[in-house]
């Protein structure tokens, strides 16, 4: 009996043991799941700033009449479509997909990433985000709309001073990246591709403010 009484509770303790494995292991997934996300939310933060700034740019070449204005344009589209290209690839290395949303309309797509740890991990907080990055493409498509309704010296000032504001979160995005994920190799290389762009972006538009009077 005795014998017995100590089997059982020998079978107690690795059945105990057992759960509190099961648990760190999903906590750990837990922890990989919002890691995850996090870089999966940060990836669609820049590829908002790539959208908006392209479907800027086509507005400018619409709307102003100034050459320089339009040059300038064509570049943000060109330097921004391959930032966009270059993150795409990266995603898909990764096995997430960037959200997706179409900002010449009002319609709009959330996509993006979604074991059961790390399931969880990757969903907390999900529901914060889309309402976030709801209320940013909102904002931009009434920032779109009064620029559309500007035109000549009045548009172009504001286009470049526009601009201007999304290149500094660019950068301050950039920044935010080089600290947090470092440690990403591919991730780091296509930041410092794109530091000196934005940077050379955001001179090229005080030049250009400086010549049509701002």
């Amino acid at each position: 009996m005795l014998w017995g009484a100590g089997l059982l509770a020998l079978m107690g303790m690795g059945a105990g043991c057992a759960h509190d494995e099961a648990k760190q292991a999903r906590s750990r997934g837990e922890k990989v799941g919002e890691a995850f996300a996090e870089k999966v939310r940060y990836a669609d933060q820049l590829s908002l700033l790539n959208q908006e700034q392209i479907v800027l740019g086509h507005l400018a070449l619409q709307k102003s009449s100034e050459p320089e204005v339009q040059a300038f344009a064509q570049e943000l589209i060109r330097n921004h479509q391959k930032s966009q290209e270059d993150l795409q690839t990266l995603a898909q290395s990764k096995a997430f997909s960037l959200a997706a949303v179409d900002l010449s309309t009002q319609d709009l797509a959330i996509g993006g990433a979604g074991s059961e740890g790390a399931m969880q991990g990757m969903e907390k907080g999900e529901e914060k985000y889309d309402k976030k990055f709801n209320k940013q493409v909102n904002q931009f498509l009434e920032r779109r709309n009064e620029l559309a309704g500007l035109s000549g010296r009045e548009f172009d000032r504001a286009f470049l001073q526009q601009v201007k504001k999304d290149q500094e979160r660019g950068e301050e995005l950039i920044d935010k990246g080089l600290k947090e994920y470092r440690d990403d190799t591919s991730l780091a290389l296509l930041l410092t591709r794109t530091s000196p762009v934005i940077q050379a972006q955001q001179q090229r538009i005080e030049t250009l403010r400086g010549f049509i009077g701002d």
